[in-house]
């Protein structure tokens, strides 16, 4: 018995040694556009999808922060200027930016087409 507990202590010890939790990722969405409103999807930090896709729409400039506690996180936004639902080629450019920690990670501008924006990433 004497044997066993220096032993038990010993693991518990390297167990909590070992278990470090990573710290929370900090997350920022952004969209930019050359002109007017936009509307697409964003994964909240729940997981869900949420669509920003009835009036009022968001404006140039719009950004969501929020932080990633469990991972692999997915992260996903895109977004389609107001004016890219006319379908002209001339519509005005729109950019998906992911920031981890306030650095800027993934950006991507009309990257699917005139006005249509998407920007990927995974936590690990």
């Amino acid at each position: 018995m004497r044997k066993i507990i220096p032993l038990l202590l010993l693991a518990c010890f390297t167990i909590l040694a070992c278990d470090k939790d990573e710290p929370p990722v900090e997350v920022k969405y952004e969209v930019l556009t050359e002109e007017g409103d936009w509307y697409g999807q964003y994964i909240d930090e729940t997981g869900e999808k949420i669509c920003s896709c009835e009036q009022p729409l968001p404006t140039n400039g719009w950004t969501y922060t929020f932080k990633v506690t469990e991972r692999p996180f997915t992260l996903h936004i895109d977004a389609t200027t107001e004016s890219s639902l006319s379908g002209t080629e001339g519509a005005p450019d729109v950019t998906a930016n992911i920031y981890i920690n306030g650095k800027l990670e993934v950006t991507n501008t009309s990257n699917w087409a005139p006005g249509v924006a998407a920007a990927d990433l995974i936590v690990k």
